[in-house]
């Protein structure tokens, strides 16, 4: 798609972690600020969580982006690890480290070895793993042992979860004691307000270069805010949509037809006449006749239009 038709020099709704966009909503800027915090005072683990879609990954990437480039670091984009083996494997490899063929006991010390050295230069390197709620008992035992690790400097490692609530919950166990213990603060990302959501879309817009008050109508912004649930994932995708079908209809403007075509073709019903309810998926558009989806892409329309005047002549009842 040609973005210049909008005004824009490049795409504002990105699909992966774009930290050049970063929008600092409360939860996002208090997170960030909460790692920054932990880092500085040599804190071995901090945990960032959140449910899907909520902007874990990004705040942890800004984070990153903001480090000196002197600090080594290591970025795990999964957790699966259900051995100490597994996870001391991954972390040699993001390293560019041997790690075939090696035993547990040789992998420990190759990523032990490799830790002292670099503690070296000053700091300690930051072992970000992603998905961590998939990390086993036993491997997140084998990362609280790395966080005891320390040279004349301090700590050699400085470990960042970023986790589905569950690991959070696992944390409250007997069993994981041992790592609650050595987990210093712990960060949760909640999903956008409808403001702080509106925010959002027309952030990301002026961060591409365009304009929102000319290129996205007020009543789309407020169908996608109510229907996307505050989770920027879920906008993200559902405004480039959006976009995309108003460009190929040669609009200048994205309006709220353009925004029920795209929620419906996504599955995420639209909200209530009155603007509330959370986001439910729809039947898959497939199973459902072209007159069919006319027919709800024009009820959706009529009632995100009436919704504010149906309110405003209850109250003039009143």
């Amino acid at each position: 798609m040609d973005w210049s038709h909008f005004g824009m020099d490049r795409p504002p709704f990105r699909p992966a972690v774009d930290t050049t966009a970063y929008f600092p909503a409360p939860s996002h800027a208090s997170a960030l600020a909460a790692v920054a915090a932990t880092f500085a005072r040599r804190d071995p683990v901090v945990l960032i969580d959140g449910h899907s879609g909520v902007g874990k990954s990004l705040v942890a990437r800004k984070w990153l982006d903001d480090l000196l480039p002197d600090v080594p670091r290591v970025m795990l984009p999964s957790g699966r690890a259900d051995k100490p083996a597994d996870l001391l494997q991954a972390i040699l490899f993001d390293l560019g480290k041997p790690y075939q063929g090696l035993s547990e006991q040789e992998l420990r010390l190759a990523v032990t070895g490799h830790l002292l050295d670099a503690a070296a230069g000053g700091f300690p390197t930051v072992i970000v793993i992603d998905e961590a709620q998939h990390l086993s008992q036993t491997a997140l035992e084998e990362l609280r042992l790395l966080g005891n690790l320390e040279s004349r400097t301090g700590a050699v490692a400085f470990a960042v979860l970023i986790a589905h609530p569950m690991l959070r919950d696992a944390l409250r166990c007997p069993a994981y004691s041992l790592i609650a213990d050595r987990v210093a603060v712990r960060c949760r990302i909640d999903a956008l307000t409808l403001e702080e959501s509106a925010g959002y879309l027309r952030h990301q817009l002026r961060a591409a270069g365009g304009d929102p008050a000319k290129v996205l109508d007020g009543e789309a912004v407020a169908l996608l805010v109510s229907a996307c649930g505050g989770l920027p994932r879920v906008l993200n995708r559902a405004s480039a949509l959006a976009f995309e079908l108003a460009a190929e209809a040669e609009a200048e403007v994205v309006d709220v037809e353009a925004a029920v075509e795209a929620l419906d073709r996504l599955g995420i019903a639209p909200p209530d006449e009155d603007g509330t309810g959370d986001a439910v998926l729809l039947p898959h558009p497939a199973r459902e006749s072209e007159p069919e989806r006319r027919a709800k892409r024009k009820t959706a329309s009529e009632a995100t239009a009436r919704g504010p005047k149906d309110k405003a002549s209850r109250k003039r009842s009143a």
